[in-house]
C-alpha cells in the first residue's frame, strides 16, 4: 500500500482504525480534527513518506511521527509558535533528511496577556529548538509570517527555500 494516498477531509477515528498499521504512503488530512484524531496512530504508519496537515491546530495535540516521514506539509491554516517549535524538535529527532513545507500557514503571535507558566513553557520550548540539530531539515516557506521567521532565528536549519518575496523581506 505505499504507493496508495489518501486524503480524508472528514475522517472518523473509526476510520483511522481501519487504517491503522498499513503501509499508506501519502496521507493528507484536510482538518485539524482529523489531526486530533490520528495522533495516536500515526507512528504505526511504517511506511508513511508524506504527511499534510491542513487546518487551524490549535492546543498541544502532541503528534508522534513515523520514523519513515521523508515529508511533512502544513498547508493553508495556523498554529501556535510553541507547536510549531515541537513539531520541528520531533522532525530533527528523525535524524535523516526531511522536508517541511509551510504553504500559506500562519503561526499565531503570542498573546501578551499569557500567564507565567505559558511563557516559562514557551522559553522552554524555545530553548530546545535551539539547543537541537536542524541540519537535516529543508524548510520550504510559501507566504510565511514575521512570526515564522521569528521562530527560524539562531536555528541550525540545513536549507531555507523562501518562495515569495514577500517571505524574503521578512
Amino acid at each position: 500500500m505505499s504507493n496508495i494516498e489518501i486524503l480524508v477531509e472528514n475522517g472518523s477515528k473509526e476510520l483511522f482504525e481501519i487504517v491503522c498499521d498499513t503501509n499508506i504512503g501519502i496521507l493528507d488530512l484536510r482538518t485539524a480534527d482529523c489531526d486530533l484524531q490520528i495522533s495516536d496512530i500515526l507512528p504505526t504508519f511504517s511506511k508513511l513518506k508524506n504527511l499534510g496537515l491542513w487546518g487551524i491546530i490549535v492546543g498541544h495535540c502532541d503528534l508522534q511521527l513515523p520514523a519513515s516521514l521523508d515529508c511533512f506539509s502544513l498547508e493553508t491554516g495556523e498554529c501556535s509558535s510553541e507547536w510549531l517549535s515541537s513539531l520541528l524538535i520531533k522532525l530533527s529527532e528523525l535524524d535523516h533528511p526531511v522536508v517541511c513545507q509551510l504553504r500559506n500557514f500562519v503561526v499565531q503571535a503570542r498573546r501578551e496577556d499569557c500567564c507565567a507558566n505559558s511563557n516559562n513553557h514557551e522559553s522552554h520550548m524555545r530553548s530546545k529548538l535551539l539547543a537541537c540539530d536542524m541540519s537535516n531539515i529543508e524548510i520550504l516557506v510559501e507566504n510565511g509570517s514575521k512570526e515564522l521567521f521569528k521562530l527560524f532565528h539562531d536555528t541550525s536549519i540545513g536549507i531555507l527555500d523562501l518562495r515569495t518575496s514577500y517571505c524574503v523581506s521578512h
